[in-house]
């Protein structure tokens, strides 16, 4: 199959697996990675502290790494 159809089915997995992030990781996930605010920019948006934030995002990649991981039966490093 084409780079292009693997990296749509890649996509909407990894979409799928973003649903079982809790609210705040994925709002801080969003904020960060997608809409490129800063982690002070978020900590004001949200009123959280800036470490807080960091935390949320640290949290929230090592969650979607592990929802990875499981569904598709990868031995992680």
């Amino acid at each position: 199959s084409s780079p292009n159809v693997l990296s749509r089915l890649q996509a909407q997995e990894i979409e799928l697996l973003f649903n079982y992030l809790p609210h705040i990781l994925k709002t801080v996930f969003c904020l960060y990675e997608i809409e490129g605010y800063s982690h002070k920019e978020i900590a004001k948006r949200l009123k959280i502290a800036k470490s807080s934030s960091r935390v949320y995002l640290t949290r929230a990649k090592k969650l979607l790494r592990e929802l990875y991981v499981q569904n598709n039966n990868i031995i992680a490093p």
